[in-house]
């Protein structure tokens, strides 16, 4: 599903719609992802994950097919348009609802080497995905056009489904064993779900219609209102011990990390620089493969080295502080080289440092089943906020009057205070895990 993120422009060649309409439809999906993942506590609360993993292929199936026979049809372009907006939003978020039912499976693996290798994988695998995206854009969407591609979407969730039929057989204990539920109340989940729903309705209208429209103050009053509704359900929960220590501060330090690595400004920099799209391409191949690199090599360092938490969590986060350090030295380095290795150094400490988060938190996942959902959550939440926020940024330093270059100067500068705040957030959970005995 990444390719309809790297192939815009193609996407809108190909559907015959305006670049500002798949500007529009990429929000859209990057939306149902979002919202599909702050719901999937609430949802994993009342379904076993593999039971929600059937659903979601289901449902992602049907929406791709969908599309694809509309597009088949030749009907018109005002209703493929609409076809793609509902049918690519509602595939995305069904899509989207694989990764946190995946790591609750993965929280039942007998062993932790078994946890640590699925980890990995499983880590491994958004970007394996952003490895391949660009050759299914460059070589089978302009061959089968919008259509038949998509048709090939809707078959993977089915061969998936028929994996997880498989499942269910060989392994007969994993069939119910969602079913065992945290007691959260359903209230404040679904004020966390409509937080973020009103959010990804603020931003959109922000990003379509600039910050001062009255849609984007009726967004914001909209946020506001849920966010509060969230804050007063928050209040009287006694969070598990789990949320409150080490788990939970280092999900907050992978949260905060994600803000300013999402590689789109960077990037945006170099093609406003005139890097050619082969550079760039380039670019996000070697980082994609850093970051599989990074969850390879730390997969095995935790294999190795299982009581050396606190060293492996500093030394990957280091490495990712460093790569953000390097990208904010952007307009003293003009060598392209240095643009090639900064996002692939901070890549492979994310990769690591996601990793050692998600194997921290499935150890506490057995108490309270839920938390194998939320570093999927706070991966992606974390990337949207971060996006959503450094585009503020940018739109304030141009209403500042300081150009382009020093917009970016801004936001390079924003991303390493964003990353030595994860580094603290991170030295508080390794003294939290210290004081509970966990961490060397």
């Amino acid at each position: 599903s990444s390719s309809v993120l790297v192939g815009e422009a193609r996407f809108a060649a190909l559907l015959g719609i305006a670049t500002e309409s798949v500007a529009m439809l990429l929000e859209l999906v990057i939306a149902g992802m979002v919202v599909a993942l702050a719901a999937s506590p609430l949802l994993l609360q009342r379904l076993s994950a593999r039971t929600l993993a059937v659903c979601a292929c289901l449902v992602a199936a049907a929406a791709f097919a969908t599309f694809a026979l509309v597009d088949l049809s030749g009907q018109a372009l005002r209703v493929r348009e609409i076809a793609a907006f509902g049918c690519f939003a509602v595939g995305a978020g069904a899509l989207a609802l694989l990764a946190p039912t995946a790591q609750s499976l993965v929280a039942l693996a007998p062993t932790p080497a078994m946890r640590t290798s699925l980890t990995s994988l499983w880590t491994g695998a958004s970007p394996a995905g952003f490895l391949v995206a660009p050759q299914l854009v460059k070589v089978l969407l302009p061959v089968l056009g919008v259509g038949f591609y998509s048709l090939g979407f809707a078959a993977l969730p089915l061969v998936l489904l028929a994996l997880l039929g498989m499942l269910g057989f060989a392994l007969p204990a994993v069939r119910n064993a969602g079913t065992t539920v945290t007691a959260v109340p359903s209230r404040m989940l679904l004020a966390f779900v409509m937080a973020v729903l009103a959010f990804e309705i603020w931003t959109t209208s922000g990003s379509v219609a600039g910050y001062a429209t009255p849609g984007t103050l009726a967004g914001l009053a909209l946020f506001a209102a849920t966010a509060t509704w969230l804050v007063r359900a928050v209040k009287d929960y006694a969070f598990p011990p789990s949320l409150t220590g080490a788990s939970g501060m280092l999900l907050l330090a992978l949260f905060v990390l994600e803000m300013p690595t999402t590689g789109f400004f960077d990037t945006a920099w170099l093609v406003q620089r005139q890097f050619t799209e082969s550079f760039v391409a380039d670019r996000a191949t070697l980082s994609a493969a850093a970051q599989i690199a990074g969850t390879l090599v730390a997969g095995v360092l935790v294999h190795r080295r299982p009581a050396a938490d606190a060293a492996l969590l500093r030394g990957f986060a280091g490495i990712a502080v460093a790569g953000l350090a390097a990208i904010a030295m952007y307009p003293w380095f003009a060598h392209p080289l240095y643009f090639l290795l900064t996002p692939a150094i901070g890549g492979f400490g994310v990769a690591g440092l996601t990793v050692l988060v998600c194997l921290a938190v499935l150890r506490d996942a057995a108490a309270h089943p839920l938390l194998a959902a939320l570093p999927s959550i706070a991966i992606m939440l974390g990337t949207e906020f971060g996006l959503e926020l450094l585009q503020l940024v940018f739109a304030v330093a141009r209403v500042a009057g300081v150009g382009d270059d020093g917009a970016y100067n801004a936001i390079f500068f924003t991303q390493v205070v964003f990353a030595l705040v994860a580094m603290g957030l991170l030295n508080v959970a390794i003294r939290r895990g210290r004081e509970g005995g966990g961490y060397q």
